[in-house]
């Protein structure tokens, strides 16, 4: 119950609405960017917020992938086809 409490007062204090999602943690700035371009290029509106709120979005930290909940599983599909036509 506390937890719940926790992720409504931090989606009210940053504005993250409850209809988004979490799809991924990208390791830097530059790949979440792509991620977005790709999602972006594929009809799926995305954006990047960096892994902790405080912090100045620098390329060299972690950066959330967050994307509307009704296009969880079509962004997810796009990403591992990504990864699978990338793996040797």
């Amino acid at each position: 119950m506390a937890l719940t409490w926790l992720m409504r007062l931090r989606r009210a204090l940053l504005g993250e609405p409850s209809t988004e999602r979490v799809l991924r943690t990208a390791p830097t700035r530059a790949v979440a960017e792509l991620w977005v371009n790709l999602l972006g290029d594929h009809g799926i509106p995305a954006r990047a917020v960096p892994a902790l709120p405080s912090s100045f979005m620098g390329d060299g930290m972690q950066h959330r992938l967050i994307v509307r909940g009704e296009h969880v599983h079509e962004a997810e599909r796009i990403l591992r086809a990504l990864w699978d036509a990338t793996r040797p």
